[in-house]
């Protein structure tokens, strides 16, 4: 049983309540990220959920490692181009201990001067680290190019002078404004005291304040390589993708398995099993408010660049003229929906899921709804979402093409 709460304190509670299970899945939402950042900012919303993990005025640091390692340990955090997300899975019996300490880091956080440097530096680490990882390195460039200035473009962890540039009084002050009740969302998936959660939360004091909003980011075509060390080519196609709510969604997802979504894809089936060019393909969608974009990405030995590249684009056009087989279609729709239907037995997934759903379309999407959307697809919608984007495509590659 779903059940959605606003409380006095304006935060959003979405509960769902499994006596049949001995474990709950909390997590805390923040609709924040590196779209709402300023360039000054960029980087501060992963720079944020580093902090939070140093402590808070009643626990040290270590306290609350230690207190995570007693439920089990499963406790994480997340930063993305829009959300960010504190979460855990854990026995039972710590549900409120886990939701109240997760609050505890962000409204009752901490940390020190010397905390905010030491960790500054473990972020510039981090970024230094994406010059050795070609694939990151060339999606981070192909992301920023086909969105131009907007900032959903932007490195999520910034920039070495942002980050440089940060100082404790602008960062708090950034978090007075970011971690605010109306951006935030609070799901629980599991066996729970559901009263206990919610007087929790309740007694919670939250900063208040206003919704950011930004404008759509406007997709361009474009070509580029990027100037980095790598012993194969790396090749990336980006294209222009729908919203998590769009009604198309199902149909993009379905072409993205049928085209490079597994080991029975088009693109898989020809260029590892039957050219031997490379060793894995990928391909994925992702899904934003308002927008999304659809990555396929390989690499293979420089030599073999352009008829890698010759044969994507076969591929690609021929599934395009003559649509998938209906066996294809059938399979790939019948593997979304084995998905979503073990998904919908996690409650990792379902807590994630009722996050998304409550924040991108303001209402909960049930099991049935999503299944009957992937059984609506049919070839000729395979054919439209792949067309509309294929005559959109971006190509980033780390080295020549091999002509």
């Amino acid at each position: 049983m779903i059940a959605e709460t606003r409380l006095i304190n304006n935060c959003s509670v979405i509960t769902e309540y499994n006596s049949s299970v001995h474990t709950a899945a909390i997590g805390i939402w923040l609709h924040n990220g590196a779209r709402f950042e300023t360039k000054a900012q960029s980087g501060y919303s992963h720079f944020l959920e580093h902090l939070l993990f140093k402590g808070t005025q009643l626990h040290s640091s270590h306290e609350l490692s230690s207190r995570f390692e007693v439920m089990g340990g499963h406790i994480n955090a997340e930063t993305g181009r829009e959300l960010t997300s504190f979460h855990g899975r854990v026995p039972k019996q710590y549900a409120s201990e886990l939701l109240t300490l997760l609050l505890e880091m962000i409204t009752q956080n901490n940390f020190s001067s010397n905390d905010f440097d030491l960790e500054r530096d473990v972020v510039l680490q981090e970024l230094a680290m994406l010059k050795d990882d070609p694939e990151e390195a060339l999606e981070d460039l192909g992301t920023e190019r086909v969105w131009g200035d907007h900032n959903m473009g932007k490195q999520i962890l910034g920039t070495q002078a942002s980050l440089n540039n940060a100082n404790l009084h602008s960062f708090r002050k950034y978090m007075h404004h970011t971690i605010t009740a109306d951006k935030l969302c609070i799901v629980a998936s599991g066996n729970f005291d559901i009263s206990a959660l919610e007087e929790i939360i309740a007694r919670t004091a939250f900063n208040r304040g206003e919704s950011s909003t930004t404008s759509t980011p406007a997709y361009q075509s474009v070509n580029a390589q990027l100037d980095i060390h790598a012993e194969q080519n790396h090749l990336l196609w980006i294209m222009p993708a729908v919203a998590y709510q769009a009604p198309m969604m199902a149909a993009y997802d379905i072409a993205n398995h049928i085209l490079a979504g597994g080991y029975d894809s088009r693109l898989y089936q020809t260029l590892r099993e039957q050219l031997g060019l490379v060793y894995s393909i990928d391909s994925r969608n992702d899904h934003y408010s308002d927008t999304g974009l659809w990555f396929v990405q390989t690499n293979t030995e420089k030599s073999n660049s352009k008829q890698t590249i010759a044969a994507v684009k076969q591929t690609i056009e021929e599934l395009i003229e003559a649509g998938p087989t209906p066996q294809e279609l059938e399979f790939a729709r019948q593997h979304l929906q084995s998905v979503l239907i073990l998904e919908s037995e996690d409650l990792e997934a379902r807590m994630d899921k009722l996050a998304q759903d409550r924040l991108y379309c303001g209402r909960h999407i049930g099991l049935q709804e999503q299944l009957d959307q992937y059984e609506r697809v049919r070839i000729e919608d395979i054919q439209a979402v792949l067309r509309d984007a294929w005559e959109q495509v971006s190509f980033f590659s780390t080295a020549g093409n091999g002509d």
